[in-house]
């Protein structure tokens, strides 16, 4: 199997614009060398593999060592010690602190957006905004967001006036005039018994019962 270690070029070339081309061809030797010693499972430099490394470049050393941390007489690059343990797995009880956080984050926000739609009580039914939170507090796949915060943008209010013009129940419920009514006579025949009919300004308006 081939051995190899991600290369981010552009760092690289940030951090060692200070060095001239033999010190950066001397850098690259060692970084090499440590990645092979990591994946021996032999740990960290030696002074003295640094010397084998350098030989008759040992002159770079002066320049190179600010790029390698020093620890009990060993020397290692902290970003290539970073890529070559990858990732450490965590355990079973950082796994459940992460979750219940993630829980956490969620019931707060829910209760946020439970906050925002109380003002809109006296506009809309109580079941029509309790459809709308239902929807919109959904979770996605991986249970970390809110399907409201996966949106580029949201209005609360204007998203409830589309809900209203688009909620059955809701435009079921809103006052009829007459000549509503007898449109939707045609389709139930039996509408009329569903509305009581009131006077507004000398109109009749009929209510759902």
């Amino acid at each position: 199997m081939k051995k190899s270690f991600p290369f981010e070029y552009e760092a690289y070339i940030a951090g060692t614009a200070f060095l001239n081309r033999r010190e950066k061809g001397a850098y690259v030797d060692l970084l090499c060398f440590q990645a092979d010693k990591a994946d021996k499972g032999k740990g960290h430099l030696t002074f003295q593999d640094i010397q084998d490394v350098l030989n008759g470049d040992f002159d770079c050393w002066e320049k190179l060592k600010s790029k390698f941390i020093e620890e009990n007489g060993l020397y290692y690059n902290k970003k290539l010690e970073s890529v070559k343990r990858g990732k450490q797995k965590k355990t079973e009880g950082e796994i459940e602190i992460d979750r219940l956080l993630i829980i956490s984050s969620l019931n707060k926000k829910k209760m946020g957006f439970y906050n925002d739609c109380k003002p809109y009580l006296g506009k809309y039914p109580k079941e029509m905004l309790r459809r709308f939170y239902d929807y919109w507090t959904e979770t996605n796949r991986s249970g970390t967001k809110l399907r409201y915060e996966l949106q580029q943008t949201f209005e609360i209010g204007k998203r409830l006036a589309t809900w209203a013009s688009k909620d059955k129940e809701f435009k079921s419920s809103q006052p009829k005039t007459h000549l509503e009514m007898l449109k939707l006579t045609e389709k139930n025949p039996s509408i009329w018994s569903e509305y009581n009919m009131i006077k507004e300004n000398g109109k009749a308006i009929y209510i759902h019962k």
